[in-house]
């Protein structure tokens, strides 16, 4: 492993170029890009980018710009093997990372066969136009990890999923926001994901149980839905079952 500097606007890596490494963020923050200028995460310190050449040789897909200045950790693929025995901790923060990649993988394919008519196509991420996503909470229950005004999200894609309860195995979860619950749960570790999409904001099912109904329309769980976009202004979200005591009200601006 070994500490790498970048200044701010640096491309760190671009489409075809070697996949050798994975990069932990230590300092800073970082965007990939598709295609495009289509950002599709913006990330920042203890976040894991570059992960699945920890797996495969296939070359980079995307773009990965410094947004400001960062300092970066880069592990390869011989590194990685080594730290499953010499620093479990370490391992455990990439392999969460790489978990992250196939849920994410695996709903990609799932939303092959579903219709997606209200995301649009995608446009080039304009600097001087940007999402303000608040979440608000609507119910006792989801204040209970939430400010009484509502938490603005600072990062895209933002991770939502259950508290691990004391009993059990610590996960290989990588979530923004932990919700407190109980048994039966509503909510499942790795729950939703809120994130740009083709220049709009989405929320989406990260292989949840239950689901969630946006606006009235289940999303996940048993449906074949498993992203959708949310509308300009308020969005009533309940994660879980309909009568789930997790409900917010998510509120879109666009600047």
């Amino acid at each position: 492993m070994n500490d790498q500097n970048f200044a701010a606007d640096s491309v760190i890596f671009r489409p075809g170029s070697p996949g050798k490494c994975a990069y932990l963020i230590k300092e800073g923050e970082i965007e990939l890009l598709r295609e495009g200028n289509v950002r599709v995460a913006k990330m920042g310190p203890g976040e894991v980018f570059g992960e699945m050449s920890l797996i495969e040789e296939r070359p980079r897909s995307m773009t990965a710009k410094a947004l400001t200045r960062v300092k970066l950790t880069a592990l390869a693929r011989e590194e990685f093997e080594k730290l499953l025995t010499a620093d479990p901790d370490m391992f455990r923060m990439y392999l969460k990372a790489l978990f992250e990649r196939l849920r994410g993988l695996s709903a990609s394919e799932i939303n092959l066969d579903a219709q997606d008519d209200d995301i649009p196509i995608a446009e080039p991420v304009i600097d001087e136009v940007s999402p303000t996503v608040v979440i608000h909470p609507l119910t006792r229950k989801a204040a209970e990890t939430l400010p009484d005004d509502g938490l603005e999200i600072p990062k895209f894609p933002f991770r939502i999923g259950r508290a691990s309860e004391d009993h059990e195995m610590e996960p290989l979860d990588l979530n923004d926001l932990w919700l407190l619950d109980v048994e039966p749960f509503n909510i499942s570790r790795n729950h939703a994901a809120i994130s740009i999409v083709r220049g709009t904001v989405a929320i989406g099912d990260r292989g949840s149980h239950m689901g969630m109904y946006v606006n009235d329309e289940l999303v996940g769980g048993s449906s074949p839905r498993r992203q959708i976009t949310l509308d300009e202004g308020d969005n009533v979200v309940v994660m879980g079952g309909r009568l789930s005591p997790y409900q917010f009200r998510i509120h879109v601006a666009y600047t």
